[in-house]
């Protein structure tokens, strides 16, 4: 990038960097760095006019983009992004009676624990699901019977390519199974609102699902759960995509630094270190032999739930 366009992005945000490593900015812990690199913490008014600028600048000097929030859901190029990675890490959270208004970049697990010091604890299947409120409204994250479009109220939502702030409500962005419009449009949540529940029975669920979870759900370093559960055939037993990786014998298969938990067979993990980490090679290479596998022994195509983003991609993502 050239030093022109650098000083641009840098008159609408002061605070951009350049050459970023990406690999700090993924729970993957794999990438290597974007040309240009902002963080936007603040969703003010104000910054909200600069994202609109800075896009419709981008947009017309053919620089690629790519919007991303806690990261807990890409995995980047080892050679890095050629364009600018903006990261939304915005993360205000205000209560009401039974509501929660909060800004795209809080942290969804922060969510659930905030929420519950105020009895509110409706939200508590979403337990241990990654990253942030954005990134599980626009792939409807979901666990344990709960998908994001049960509680979303409504959202604001920015447009790139039209300019556009708009507000939106679950019906507008037409979920359905780990999916809403948005990955369509490439449009980007900056905040949303969400109902909250104090009935008591959330409370009980609560205790049950925190248990389960460290029972099931692997720590180090991934981006949850790699695969989407396979569409149910209503006419056969509801097949996770764990559940077939693991019937093909690959728990524990390791390629390069990338390996498929021993502990939950839809876990890729980066088990190398800093100075030998895993690349996205090696993640790729590991994911298409679960494909394979999965695909020769029970007839079923695993689709990835994970973004996985190019050096060079042909256009904004």
């Amino acid at each position: 990038m050239n030093q022109e366009k650098s000083k641009i992005i840098k008159e609408y945000f002061p605070q951009a960097r350049f050459s970023e490593p990406l690999s700090k900015h993924c729970t993957f812990r794999i990438g290597g760095p974007a040309e240009a690199f902002i963080e936007i913490d603040d969703l003010s008014e104000q910054n909200q006019e600069n994202l609109v600028n800075l896009t419709k600048y981008l947009q017309k000097s053919k620089i690629p983009y790519i919007i991303i929030g806690g990261g807990s859901n890409v995995l980047f190029h080892d050679k890095g992004f050629k364009g600018t990675v903006i990261k939304i890490t915005a993360k205000t959270l205000k209560f009401t009676k039974t509501n929660l208004e909060a800004d795209a970049g809080a942290i969804l697990q922060n969510i659930l624990k905030e929420a519950s010091k105020r009895g509110f604890y409706n939200l508590q299947p979403f337990i241990g699901i990654p990253g942030t409120l954005g990134g599980a409204i626009y792939g409807n994250a979901g666990a344990n019977g709960l998908e994001i479009k049960d509680i979303l109220k409504e959202a604001i939502i920015f447009n790139p390519r039209l300019s556009l702030i708009y507000k939106a409500t679950p019906e507008t962005l037409k979920f359905k199974y780990r999916h809403s419009n948005l990955k369509e449009t490439k449009e980007i949540v900056l905040k949303a609102t969400l109902n909250l529940s104090k009935a008591a029975k959330h409370k009980a669920l609560a205790k049950k699902l925190s248990a389960k979870r460290t029972q099931t759900q692997p720590y180090g370093l991934s981006a949850g759960s790699f695969f989407k559960n396979p569409d149910p055939d209503p006419t056969k037993p509801k097949l996770k995509a764990g559940y077939l990786i693991d019937q093909c014998g690959l728990k524990g298969r390791q390629i390069g630094q990338a390996k498929i938990s021993e502990k939950h067979a839809n876990f890729i993990q980066n088990a190398g270190t800093l100075k030998n980490p895993a690349t996205q090679k090696d993640v790729i290479r590991l994911a298409d032999l679960a494909k394979k596998e999965v695909r020769r022994k029970f007839k079923i195509d695993l689709k990835e739930e994970v973004q996985i983003i190019p050096h060079k991609p042909k256009k904004s993502m």
